[in-house]
């Protein structure tokens, strides 16, 4: 599986959140990541919303350290 990194916006704050976006899978909605976003704060509900694009389904990754890395990071996996 390949990875391609990408910026969404223009805030460069630090992200305070990890959002995965995953596949659906046989009827369920945590299937294998896609994407995932980095937010801060103020951009979190965007994120959850319009960076992470249908049919993904957006999930707080609770356990996953954002330390340097700024709001509108992003990573594809194909």
């Amino acid at each position: 599986m390949s990875k391609t990194d990408r910026r969404i916006g223009t805030c460069t704050r630090p992200a305070t959140i990890l959002i995965e976006g995953r596949v659906p899978v046989d009827g369920l909605a945590y299937g294998p990541i896609r994407t995932e976003v980095y937010a801060c704060d103020e951009h979190t509900p965007t994120a959850r919303t319009e960076w992470i694009e249908q049919p993904l389904t957006a999930f707080s990754a609770l356990a996953e350290p954002t330390t340097g890395h700024g709001c509108g990071e992003a990573v594809d996996h194909d």
